[in-house]
């Protein structure tokens, strides 16, 4: 199976250096898009390795590895905002351009984060029904919305949960206000609709 993933998963990868690499040269508007969706695609590559690893006790610990990482994919949904940095009323070349630009970062962020969490779970539930698919896609859209918000509105990041693990603890404490549960309900309904979409999709 994995030899004739196998052209598919280096053209992927391919196209996203192509990507980057036109993100790096030409020095936009949107530099952060390189870093972010580097972020976005390691829990795709990881949960490539979950699909293909026989050990349940090494596929679970990498499942926990893209658990932590998962969050980076959705999270390109907020990066939107930085519309701001060319204006919202998009009328010229330049503005065309760069809303393009921003628009695929952002869409494949997403699709690394909706391929990546299907990967998973199929990997752990081998005959799932819909309250199972539920359940799973619930609870992950509800850790990946906190995560989210963490990450725009805290600055918070992964790697911060290694170098700075308790006051990261600390500020997530803090953080629950009402507005982070607005935002944390908007988006789960978010990624939700996109899940549903995405399996509707995968299954014609």
């Amino acid at each position: 199976m994995l030899k004739k993933e196998f052209p598919q998963i280096v053209l992927l990868h391919i196209l996203v250096v192509m990507f980057l690499g036109f993100l790096y040269i030409t020095k936009n508007q949107y530099m952060f898009l390189i870093v972010n969706v580097t972020l976005a695609l390691i829990p795709f590559d990881i949960s490539l390795a979950i699909k293909h690893i026989k050990s349940n006790i090494i596929a679970g610990l990498l499942g926990l590895i893209w658990l932590a990482f998962y969050p980076n994919t959705m999270y390109m949904i907020t990066d939107f905002i930085h519309l701001s940095a060319i204006g919202t009323n998009i009328v010229t070349a330049y503005q065309y351009a760069h809303y393009a630009i921003l628009a695929l970062g952002i869409f494949s962020g997403v699709l690394f984060g909706l391929g990546s969490a299907t990967l998973v779970f199929e990997r752990f539930v081998r005959d799932p029904d819909f309250s199972i698919q539920v359940l799973f896609y619930g609870v992950l859209s509800f850790m990946s919305s906190v995560g989210i918000y963490l990450g725009r509105y805290k600055r918070l990041n992964t790697t911060d949960l290694i170098t700075n693990f308790h006051g990261t603890l600390m500020q997530i404490k803090h953080a629950f206000t009402p507005d982070m549960i607005a935002f944390v309900f908007c988006f789960v309904l978010v990624q939700l609709f996109l899940f549903a979409v995405f399996q509707i999709m995968k299954e014609r």
